[in-house]
């Protein structure tokens, strides 16, 4: 088995931009969206966009280039294969067989350092800013990572999905019903109220202040400021299709 990581050394490895690259951070997003947080790489690539019949190729590029990175600042022992190959991926994750796919599952202590540092959940717009707690949803507090962001509350997100489900608030779109497995528990979350315009620390209510969206509602939300209401863009929807 690979070197285990502790959570602090994890933070330390996804603030290190010599190490954690972009697409890095990608990839584990959207291992973190998902419920089980596991994924088959070449599921992972294709919510990623990457075409042909080998999704999975530039996932395991990009996480074997990450462990060597890591393993160059940290004592890494890595589980060795056949022919002196080592198995890069579970310095990350932990696998097993799934029907015809091999599953990767974040490893606890990973998760852990994800929620810590904000490298988690949807595509932050500039008016949607939050904070982490174990007990109560708030969100306000600002802080600087590598770029100035605010801390994105995991609970308060699953606690809204779990209500609504994973079906947008909007237009309706299931991913699941679409896509298959690939898809299931996939969706974004807004906040109705945004929150740079409550100036401080408020508590969150997952079911009101919150809605699952797909990501081209989202987007249109979005478009303009302040954002459009959930119950216009529908209206909009409806116009256009009539």
């Amino acid at each position: 088995m690979a070197s285990e990581l502790s959570k602090s050394k994890w933070v330390e490895i996804l603030q290190n931009t010599n190490i954690t690259k972009d697409h890095n951070i990608r990839i584990l997003k959207v291992l973190f969206e998902n419920d089980n947080k596991e994924l088959s790489s070449s599921q992972i690539g294709k919510i990623l966009g990457f075409k042909g019949k080998n999704t999975s190729a530039p996932v395991n590029s990009s996480i074997g280039w990450y462990a060597k990175r890591i393993a160059k600042s940290y004592d890494i022992d890595f589980t060795q294969r056949n022919r002196r190959k080592y198995k890069y991926w579970d310095l990350f994750f932990t696998g097993r067989d799934s029907d015809k796919l091999f599953l990767w599952k974040l490893k606890p202590e990973l998760v852990e350092a994800l929620e810590i540092i904000n490298f988690t959940g949807d595509i932050q717009y500039p008016d949607e800013l939050s904070h982490n707690d174990s007990r109560i949803f708030i969100e306000g507090i600002k802080r600087t990572i590598i770029v100035n962001s605010y801390e994105r509350n995991s609970k308060a997100r699953s606690k809204c999905i779990k209500h609504y489900k994973a079906i947008c608030q909007v237009c309706e779109f299931n991913f699941q019903e679409k896509y298959g497995e690939i898809g299931a528990g996939y969706i974004h979350v807004h906040h109705l109220t945004p929150i740079h315009k409550v100036g401080s620390i408020y508590e969150v209510n997952p079911i009101k202040d919150l809605i699952p969206v797909c990501p081209n509602c989202h987007a249109m939300l979005h478009m303009e400021n302040p954002p459009i209401k959930p119950e216009r863009l529908k209206e909009i929807i409806k116009n256009n299709l009539a």
